[in-house]
């Protein structure tokens, strides 16, 4: 049975409308009748947005609903799952995501953000300070000896960085 009230809204800035466009003119082709309501158009965002608030749908883009039983389908699907819901048969929603656990040892408050920072930069300070000592040792060994061939280059950043985490990282592995 063919159904007459199916909408697919969609944003032509959207990439999975843009995906899902040519999908929903193959099911024009196979004879579904399905009106694109174009968000960015004032009277199709109305539209939507009433067909959306009868049936309680909260979905972005692409949006495939049947605005007479509110069977919808949100977010970008196959040909197979379109043509189902075309049908009217109820499409369940994907499987949720399982959102990404947080790190563990994260700071929870400004201060504790602070404290951290503040201690990198001390860590940052002692990199520092050890190597512009032996720098400089090896300066006035250089100056007042030739066992050493060159002049000794002062510590780059880089070089104090790789310093300030082996030193972290000991601190972290003792505690």
């Amino acid at each position: 049975m063919k159904k007459n009230n199916l909408l697919y809204i969609m944003n032509p800035q959207c990439g999975w409308c843009k995906k899902a466009d040519p999908l929903v003119a193959d099911m024009r082709k196979n004879g579904h009748s399905i009106t694109t309501l174009d968000v960015n158009n004032q009277e199709d965002a109305k539209r939507a947005s009433e067909v959306k608030n009868k049936h309680n749908v909260q979905c972005g883009t692409p949006l495939f609903i049947d605005a007479e039983s509110g069977n919808a389908v949100c977010g970008f699907r196959e040909m197979d799952v379109l043509e189902k819901w075309a049908k009217g048969e109820k499409i369940p929603a994907p499987p949720q995501r399982t959102p990404p656990q947080a790190p563990q040892n994260v700071p929870n408050s400004i201060s504790d953000v602070l404290d951290f920072h503040k201690f990198r930069l001390e860590v940052w300070q002692e990199a520092k300070q050890a190597l512009s000592e032996c720098f400089y040792f090896r300066k006035q060994t250089w100056q007042e000896t030739d066992c050493l061939e060159e002049m000794p280059v002062y510590p780059t950043n880089e070089q104090i960085r790789k310093e300030a985490d082996k030193i972290y990282n000991f601190i972290q592995n003792r505690g």
